[in-house]
């Protein structure tokens, strides 16, 4: 598992070397949706201790909701996440990688700590019960459909996969699909930190 997400996390970083644009991302007006993303909460983390959104605020978030036992989308994603931390140059505001389990009963915080570590030792992984799970994802609208269990009992899910950019007051101000390029991701995080300065 680590050498799959360390080959994922090369790659990404070796094709956003060669990227370079001078569009400014935080310049035109975000979507109207944007506004009606996000809010505050409380989950368990791999802090060991109930964690609410608001304890990250002074820090630009990166966020993302998936399952451990994803076989690839989650995994490159929080490759994506950690290349993208990787290439900020050195800053005095934090940049806080936080994934967010959409299957609470199998994905404690104890099983999320060493996943979540693959990535960096940043990352903080959140669980709740479903009950929770399903109200923190009905908050950032993430469309997420269990599948059929197997013959054997096992499931997967349908599911969004974007990437949330949070400012240092919680809101999100954008959001990144598979396709936005790491280097463009990568600018806004900066553009957004250089605003919050």
């Amino acid at each position: 598992m680590l050498k799959r997400v360390l080959l994922i996390v090369s790659v990404i970083a070796a094709g956003a070397a060669g990227w370079h644009t001078k569009r400014n991302l935080m310049e035109p007006a975000e979507l109207p949706y944007l506004k009606t993303l996000g809010g505050d909460f409380v989950l368990m983390s791999t802090l060991g201790k109930p964690t609410a959104l608001s304890d990250f605020r002074g820090s630009v978030i990166l966020l993302n909701f998936g399952y451990m036992n994803c076989p690839d989308v989650c995994p490159t994603v929080l490759a994506r996440m950690r290349a993208v931390i990787d290439q900020l140059p050195d800053i005095e505001i934090d940049t806080q990688p936080i994934f967010i389990t959409l299957d609470p009963t199998r994905d404690t915080t104890e099983r999320l700590r060493p996943y979540v570590r693959y990535f960096g030792d940043s990352f903080i992984g959140l669980s709740g019960t479903p009950e929770q799970i399903e109200s923190v994802s009905r908050l950032f609208k993430v469309v997420a459909t269990k599948e059929n269990p197997t013959s054997n009992g096992d499931y997967g899910f349908i599911h969004s996969s974007h990437i949330y950019l949070l400012d240092t007051h919680g809101n999100v101000r954008m959001t990144f699909n598979q396709n936005i390029p790491l280097p463009a991701i990568v600018q806004a995080v900066y553009q957004l930190i250089a605003q919050s300065e």
